[in-house]
């Protein structure tokens, strides 16, 4: 049996001693999956047109997500495309998997 485990990523920065901000190492916030969805086949090529390719669908607890823009699920790093609220209380999270070796500038 296999631990299915998501972590939210929340980027923190400090200013140093001139005031530029220094990024530090993102926060993990683990939270519970409600569901792990398909990714439709018209969300897939409307998202790839725009340039991005998701890969994966979370139905989450929406008072977990504070407009983070990664998250790690089963050891792998994905990009949030877009959160889109279904109900007052939950959300589901479109995410591409993040490529290595590349920063969002």
């Amino acid at each position: 049996m296999r631990d299915v485990s998501c972590k939210l990523l929340s980027a923190t920065s400090k200013q140093d001693s001139i005031g530029v901000p220094v990024p530090q190492k993102p926060v993990e916030k683990e939270i519970p999956i409600i569901k792990v969805e398909d990714v439709y086949a018209n969300e897939y090529y409307e998202a790839n047109q725009a340039g991005y390719q998701p890969s994966l669908r979370l139905r989450i607890n929406a008072l977990n997500y504070n407009n983070e823009t990664e998250l790690i699920y089963m050891g792998t790093i994905y990009t949030i495309i877009r959160a889109q609220e279904i109900t007052a209380d939950e959300l589901i999270l479109v995410c591409e998997r993040k490529i290595k070796n590349v920063e969002n500038n």
